[in-house]
C-alpha cells in the first residue's frame, strides 16, 4: 500500500469470505498474536458476530482491503472485537467510518450498551473511542500479551439513544467533510 490511498475511495462493506487472507494480512501487520484463518472464518459463519471491511478503490490498481472492525453481540449488549487499519493508511479517518457503520448496525439490532478493551499504553485509541464516547470503567491487568500490557475497559451506555444517534451523525458528517466516501454499505442479508 503506497500513500496514495485516501479516505475518499473508501468503500465499508460487510466482511466475507473473500477478504479473510486481507484480513489476515492486516491482523499479522497490527497485531502481535493475530487470529489464524481458520478463527476468521468461524467468526464469519456465527450469526452473533457482525464484520466489516474499508475497501480503498485504487483506481486502475484495484481495490484492496485497507482495514477491518466487528462486533460480538450478547444478549442487548455488543463487544467491539476488533478494529485494525494497515499502517501505510492509518489516521485517514478509516477506524472512524468503520465504528459509525458497526454502531449503526448496533442500533438497527436494538442494543442498549457497546464495551471494549484497549491497551492501557494506547492512548491513541482510547481518545479515538472516547469521540465516540466509550468512557473508562475498569482495568484488566496483565490482558493483553507480546507485550504484556493491561486492558482499559471501556463502555458506551445509551447505545440507543438519541444523544448517540446525534453524536454518529456528526462523526459520519466531519468525516464527509474532510473526504467523502466514494461508497458506504450497510448490513446486507
Amino acid at each position: 500500500l503506497g500513500a496514495g490511498v485516501v479516505t475518499a475511495a473508501i468503500e465499508i462493506e460487510p466482511m466475507a469470505g473473500r477478504h479473510v487472507t486481507a484480513v489476515r494480512a492486516i491482523d499479522e501487520l497490527t497485531y502481535p498474536t493475530p487470529w489464524s484463518v481458520a478463527t476468521w472464518r468461524n467468526e464469519l459463519a456465527s450469526t452473533d458476530r457482525h464484520h466489516v471491511v474499508a475497501v480503498a478503490d485504487e483506481g486502475r490498481d484495484g481495490r484492496r482491503v485497507v482495514g477491518h472492525a466487528g462486533l460480538l453481540f450478547v444478549l442487548d449488549e455488543v463487544h467491539v472485537t476488533t478494529v485494525a487499519v494497515h499502517p501505510d493508511v492509518q489516521g485517514r479517518g478509516i477506524a472512524s467510518r468503520m465504528l459509525v457503520a458497526l454502531l449503526r448496525e448496533a442500533r438497527t439490532r436494538l442494543v442498549s450498551a457497546a464495551t471494549l478493551e484497549v491497551r492501557a499504553s494506547d492512548r491513541r485509541t482510547q481518545r479515538l473511542y472516547g469521540r465516540f464516547g466509550f468512557r473508562p470503567v475498569g482495568l484488566r491487568r496483565g490482558y493483553y500479551s507480546g507485550p504484556t500490557d493491561d486492558a482499559v475497559v471501556m463502555w458506551l451506555e445509551q447505545l440507543g439513544s438519541a444523544d448517540t444517534e446525534t453524536r454518529l451523525e456528526r462523526i459520519g458528517a466531519e468525516l464527509d467533510r474532510l473526504a467523502p466516501p466514494s461508497h458506504v454499505t450497510g448490513r446486507t442479508t
